[in-house]
């Protein structure tokens, strides 16, 4: 994790209903690692921090830019064989292109210049892409400027410094981690070099468990991870598996006690309000979210260190 704390850092979203889970997790739980280079985040989730394109991202950007700090979460963009290309996100309303390593150039190119409207026309007329099916997609007309015009506000502003996103796999593009850095006019930039999610309990929570039901419970789950409380005797335990990646990834969960607070302030965020339920007849343990990285055929949790350790800090 990193050394020291940055406070009131936004959290800006992708609009995607998918990504309701993160407002929402980070609502609850305020404290984002950092990477072992620099610090970690003490988060806020603004009334309006969903975007839909990256115009739109680029205008909260300016928005919040005199916060210095802000973390964006968005999926990130892999080729067939799972190398990064840059973000799923259009780069203007029904547009089908993204930022990845070709558009990002483009709007590199025109940094510390003054280009004609003629530029972006030809600039567009001269760039084309193929889809999964090998049909030709031309960029749209109008694509180039409103997106320049947006980056030339926010970088005239000179306060965003450092941009932490949280987008699968992007930290190991070196090239578009750079670009991205240039064109919003960063200092730092930060993304993982592996995949990661977020997840939770149902809204209800769950039944805990007894010692033999979740004995009964590893068995059936042999890839699961067990979380042993760090305690002389009787320690409680909270086991977690994940199975499969992206929109495919589900998560099973059990515990032996319904007070999984400890678990919570040792994996997940410490210091944080979750408070747990008492036991009773039918009561369920109290719902609660958490993020993770994808590790050598498992995964980390957020106050892991290997969590951390798959955070990439690239400078300009």
């Amino acid at each position: 994790m990193g050394y020291g704390l940055r406070s009131d850092v936004p959290v800006l979203v992708n609009s995607d209903t998918a990504f309701d889970i993160v407002s929402n997790h980070y609502r609850a739980f305020d404290l984002e690692p950092g990477p072992d280079s620099s610090m970690d985040l003490k988060v806020w989730v603004p009334q309006n921090n969903r975007f839909g394109t990256f115009l739109a991202l680029i205008q909260l950007l300016t928005t919040f830019a005199d916060q210095e700090t802000v973390l964006v979460v968005n999926h990130g963009m892999s080729d067939k064989d799972d190398n990064p290309l840059g973000l799923i996100l259009p780069l203007t309303s029904g547009s089908r292109w993204n930022p990845e390593e070709y558009t990002l150039g483009l709007l590199a190119g025109f940094v510390d210049k003054t280009p004609s409207d003629s530029d972006y026309t030809d600039a567009e007329k001269n760039s084309s892409m193929q889809d999964a099916h090998g049909h030709k997609i031309p960029m749209p007309a109008g694509t180039l400027k409103p997106l320049d015009t947006a980056l030339r506000a926010l970088r005239a502003k000179k306060l965003l410094k450092r941009l932490e996103l949280r987008a699968c796999n992007l930290g190991g593009n070196d090239t578009v981690m750079k670009l991205l850095a240039k064109v919003l006019g960063l200092s730092a930039i930060v993304a993982p070099k592996v995949h990661m999610f977020y997840s939770a309990l149902p809204a209800a929570g769950l039944p805990p468990g007894d010692a033999a039901g979740f004995a009964r419970w590893q068995n059936h789950h042999r890839r699961a991870r067990t979380f042993t409380e760090d305690v002389a005797s009787s320690p409680r335990h909270v086991g977690i598996q994940i199975t499969g990646k992206h929109a495919a990834r589900s998560m099973d969960f059990n515990t032996d006690n319904i007070d999984v607070k400890w678990f919570i302030e040792k994996y997940v965020c410490v210091g944080s309000h979750y408070v747990a339920r008492a036991p009773g007849r039918g009561a369920m343990v109290a719902p609660f979210s958490f993020s993770g990285m994808d590790v050598n055929n498992s995964f980390a949790l957020a106050r892991e260190d290997d969590y951390t350790a798959q955070l990439v800090e690239v400078t300009p």
